[in-house]
């Protein structure tokens, strides 16, 4: 069961900013890539310190282009009766076979390119902390003088910031808290309130 999760609210002209990037029309094949501007959607997007989650709080009715794969080769094969849906790999890190382990996480990351880690000796009471921060930084709001906002930025040397991703010619569908732990932990400072 998921818990509900509390109204993100951003300033108007953040909402507004939003709302007009979702609400744009789709350009025909023929006006494409002469009508879109791609860079001016993610430039949008930025000043508003709120990332996906408060796209979709300011009220936008429609996935903005950026986030949207132009043309895809072919839809999602169903499932096929009674066939089980794939399932992430579970790599056990205290498994006695080291080489299993290695072999499981070569497929794994080979093959799906993330995996689930158990027997890794945190304890669940951190990682269980570790995830409440993370939701709880999620959960708040956004928008100009928030911590959200104090943490936005592309800027790839800080240890700490906030953004979603866009490197690739689609941008992911996410925001993300990066924290940057090793070989230098970030100062107090620079960590989200809740994360410290």
């Amino acid at each position: 069961m998921s818990r509900p999760r509390p109204p993100v609210t951003t300033n108007a002209a953040a909402r507004a900013s939003a709302v007009a990037m979702s609400s744009a029309s789709v350009p025909s094949p023929a006006a494409g890539a002469a009508a879109y501007d791609r860079v001016a959607e993610l430039r949008a997007l930025d000043a508003t310190f709120a990332g996906v989650r408060g796209l979709v709080a300011s009220g936008a009715t429609r996935v903005p282009r950026i986030f949207r794969v132009p043309d895809p080769e072919q839809p999602p094969r169903p499932s096929a009766p009674g066939q089980r849906p794939p399932c992430i790999p579970t790599v056990d890190l205290a498994a006695a076979d080291h080489e299993a382990v290695v072999a499981a996480v070569r497929r794994a990351a080979a093959e799906w390119g993330l995996f689930l880690v158990t027997g890794h000796g945190v304890p669940g009471e951190v990682a269980a902390a570790a995830l409440g921060a993370a939701r709880a930084f999620h959960d708040a709001d956004g928008g100009e003088g928030s911590e959200k906002a104090r943490l936005y930025t592309r800027d790839l040397a800080k240890a700490v910031k906030y953004n979603y991703l866009y490197e690739s010619s689609v941008a992911n569908w996410r925001d993300t808290l990066y924290l940057r732990i090793a070989p230098n932990p970030p100062a107090d400072g620079e960590m989200p309130e809740n994360c410290r």
